[in-house]
C-alpha cells in the first residue's frame, strides 16, 4: 500500500490542541515532524478537529472535509466527550449503543474514501478536576472513558481497522484535568509518531 499523501485527523479539543501552549497540540507536533519532508516522503497533515466534538459531530462533517483535502488516510481521536454525562450519572452525551452505531457508520463511510484508517483513544482524566469540569456541568470519569475506549477497540477489531492505544497519562500531564498540557501532548505525539512509522504512514 502506498504511503499516504494527505492525512486528515478528526477529533475533539484534545486533538485540536487544547491546552498545549508550547506547540499547539499533538497534531501540530506531528505536522512539525513531517513539515520539511519532500519527494516521496512528503505528506500533508490536516487537523480537522473541533472543540466539543463527538462521534455525532464527526459523522456530520468528516466525509466532505476529507474529500476537499483529497485525504488518502483518516485518523479519529474520539470517545471522551461521548463518554461524559450531563447533570446526572448515565445521562451520556452519546449513549454506549449510539456510540457503537456511530463508530460502525464512520468506518463504513471512511472505507469508501480510503482503507488507511486509524482510531485512537484517550484513556483517562484527573477526576479530582472533572466531576464536573470547572466550565460546565458535565462529568468525566475514568471508568466511562475506559468503557468507551474498550467499545472502540472492539469495533475496530471487528472491522479490521487499526486501533492505537494511547495508555494512561499522569495527573500532572493534564492542564485542567481533562485536556493535556504540553508534556501530555508530547507523550501522545511520540506514541502517534511511532505508530505511524510502524505502519509506514510517515
Amino acid at each position: 500500500m502506498a504511503k499516504p499523501k494527505s492525512i486528515c485527523i478528526f477529533g475533539d479539543s484534545v486533538s485540536w490542541g487544547a491546552w498545549d501552549l508550547e506547540k499547539g497540540g499533538w497534531v501540530n507536533r506531528l505536522w512539525f515532524h513531517v513539515a520539511k519532508r519532500d519527494g516521496d516522503n512528503y505528506v500533508e497533515i490536516y487537523n480537522c478537529s473541533v472543540s466539543g466534538g463527538t462521534t455525532d459531530t464527526i459523522l456530520e462533517r468528516f466525509e466532505n472535509e476529507a474529500k476537499v483535502r483529497e485525504a488518502d488516510a483518516l485518523m479519529f481521536q474520539t470517545g471522551g466527550n461521548d463518554a461524559s454525562y450531563e447533570h446526572a450519572s448515565g445521562n451520556y452525551l452519546v449513549t454506549p449503543d449510539k456510540f457503537k452505531k456511530n463508530l460502525e457508520e464512520i468506518i463504513k463511510r471512511a472505507k469508501k474514501i480510503t482503507n488507511n484508517i486509524i482510531f485512537m483513544d484517550l484513556r483517562n482524566c484527573d477526576e479530582s478536576k472533572t466531576m464536573p469540569v470547572s466550565w460546565i456541568d458535565i462529568y468525566y470519569t475514568n471508568e466511562n472513558i475506559k468503557k468507551y475506549s474498550d467499545i472502540m477497540k472492539e469495533i475496530c477489531d471487528k472491522n479490521n481497522v487499526l486501533f492505537l492505544y494511547i495508555g494512561l497519562l499522569n495527573n500532572e500531564d493534564f492542564d485542567d484535568g481533562l485536556h493535556p498540557n504540553a508534556i501530555g501532548h508530547e507523550k501522545i505525539f511520540i506514541q502517534v509518531r511511532n505508530f505511524l512509522e510502524k505502519y509506514k504512514w510517515i
